[in-house]
């Protein structure tokens, strides 16, 4: 029997060069095929991003919880009183960079200095501009300015013996936080505000819950 070789002379090599064309211009539309699918892919998650950041826009409310600070110095003696602060907002969003918020803020925090305690029942209502900047589809950076209408009633207690000072007014605060959307209707913040109450240095740190309707 006579036996078949693989053909070495121009016949073969054309034969050769057929089937690597081939199998290249295969790998070439399957790779056409996965950059086709690739952005397809990427032009939809774009095409969500408008739909993603309108849903924002509309009423919102949240409540938070976070450290209050304040510091002050009376008769030479610095006053630190630190304590858990409570915040319940309310606001409208009306684009992805703007919205108008208010909300009421209270907190106890006290300090100890060499046996006397210092205790602030403070509580203020909040109104505010926010400006917004939009990072991602669900994150976001945003600045906070407005204003505190506050009151405290402070005691000082030293043993058996104290007495309670009250004192109120209205005073700028500014804060600056990221946002991030858990799901269309849900969110979670964190926040850090600073404000001068007539000289006592106001500082909190606050992580809230915000719920879209």
């Amino acid at each position: 029997m006579r036996s078949i070789k693989k053909g070495t002379g121009a016949f073969g090599n054309q034969l050769d060069q057929q089937k690597k064309t081939m199998t290249l211009r295969a790998g070439l539309s399957g790779s056409d095929e996965m950059q086709k699918k690739v952005a397809t892919g990427i032009a939809l998650a774009f095409a969500c991003l408008p739909a993603m950041a309108e849903s924002d826009i509309g009423f919102y409310s949240g409540v938070g919880v976070g450290q209050v600070t304040l510091k002050d110095t009376i008769d030479g003696v610095d006053i630190k009183a630190t304590g858990t602060g409570f915040k319940i907002l309310g606001g409208y969003r009306f684009n992805e960079y703007g919205s108008l918020e208010i909300g009421y803020l209270a907190g106890k925090p006290d300090d100890t200095i060499s046996g006397v305690t210092i205790e602030s029942d403070a509580s203020a209502i909040q109104g505010s501009a926010l400006v917004h900047i939009p990072i991602s589809a669900r994150f976001e950076g945003f600045a906070r300015a407005g204003f505190l209408a506050w009151d405290a009633e402070n005691t000082v207690r030293d043993g058996q013996f104290g007495f309670i000072q009250k004192n109120d007014g209205t005073d700028w605060v500014l804060g600056i936080g990221a946002a991030f959307r858990v799901t269309p209707s849900f969110g979670l913040r964190a926040e850090y505000e600073g404000a001068e109450l007539d000289g006592t240095d106001l500082r909190s740190l606050t992580i809230s819950g915000l719920f879209n309707f």
